[in-house]
């Protein structure tokens, strides 16, 4: 039991460690993934533009990395007629054709990249204080099975 119990620990230790290696190229990906489809996909897939006019909403930011990469979007650059500057989900009040004026006082100027990371990084936190505490529960589990092993063999060896 007691070595079940320290493989257990040691592939949970692992795991933490290679999460916290890759963590940067994690979020390198994430932010290139997140500016495509931003980029590239929006007003072009309805299911992208919902979840991408739903994300600006959600944490009040606009564009991947900021509100002025929506210049150079797939967006823009299809719809020459169109006046907004940026999506009207980026607006601080979202109303129809509000995303003409990217002034400061009407849109968000964080990217979401930098919310999406801020949340991201506030649920790893409480996921390695939860890890945390279950490896001192299995160092605790570890230790009385260890205990118990050196009491029976005691009492064994009595008889």
């Amino acid at each position: 039991y007691t070595f079940l119990l320290l493989l257990v620990f040691l592939l949970e230790s692992v795991g933490g460690i290679l999460a916290y290696i890759y963590e940067e190229q994690v979020m390198a990906e994430l932010s290139l993934r997140l500016t495509d489809t931003f980029n590239d996909g929006y007003m072009v897939d309805e299911a992208v533009t919902q979840a991408v006019d739903d994300m600006q909403l959600e944490y009040s930011c606009c564009g991947a990395q900021s509100f002025q990469e929506w210049s150079d979007s797939t967006w823009v650059e299809n719809s020459p007629t169109m006046n907004n500057s940026v999506p009207d989900s980026c607006c601080k009040t979202p109303s129809p054709y509000c995303g003409a004026r990217d002034h400061p006082s009407n849109v968000w100027y964080t990217g979401c990249i930098h919310r999406f990371e801020e949340e991201l990084s506030r649920h790893l936190e409480v996921l390695g204080g939860v890890g945390c505490g279950l490896s001192l529960i299995q160092v605790i589990g570890m230790i009385l099975s260890c205990c118990l092993y050196i009491k029976l063999k005691n009492i064994e060896d009595d008889y």
